[in-house]
């Protein structure tokens, strides 16, 4: 079967830590198999990777967050969707809203730091980059704004 690659999906993610507990939803596509994700989806056409973040956090679980510092971009070259993934992951803060639950995501919790690990060590948490990122939010290491420029578009040439 010949195998036709994909642009890699741009996915903005939300590290939300409340209290030494980490928010996670529960997916429920075949691919992602019942695991635990951070609120994140791909980028819609003309969102900032920001508000993307954001607009997926009210999507998934009902909080509005303010998506902060950009934690980390991690790029996964083979998904378990056969694609691949450019992942923007910024820490969060809750700014309102309440968690509420979907078809899509059924399960809308914090789990505590100790368990993070051991969902990581059996596979339970969706993308490598979690533990990653995670981690660079509680050591306070985040990325410098100025690697991502915003631009508009380039004009067409003068006739």
């Amino acid at each position: 079967m010949i195998s036709i690659r994909q642009a890699p999906t741009i996915v903005c993610a939300n590290v939300v830590l409340v209290d030494d507990a980490l928010l996670l939803v529960r997916e429920t596509k075949p691919s992602a198999l019942g695991r635990w994700s951070l609120p994140a989806g791909k980028l819609e056409p003309g969102e900032t990777l920001r508000q993307g973040a954001e607009r997926e956090a009210v999507e998934e679980t009902g909080l509005a967050v303010e998506a902060g510092p950009l934690l980390g971009i991690y790029h996964c070259v083979e998904t378990l969707e056969g694609g691949a993934a450019i992942n923007f992951v910024f820490q969060s803060r809750i700014v309102g809203g309440e968690i509420r639950t979907s078809p899509e995501h059924p399960e809308v919790v914090f789990v505590p730091m100790p368990e993070i690990d051991q969902l990581v060590g059996e596979n339970m948490i969706r993308g490598s980059h979690v533990s990653i990122a995670v981690a660079a939010a509680l050591a306070g290491q985040t990325i410098d704004d100025d690697i991502v420029t915003i631009v508009a578009a380039s004009k067409p040439p003068a006739t």
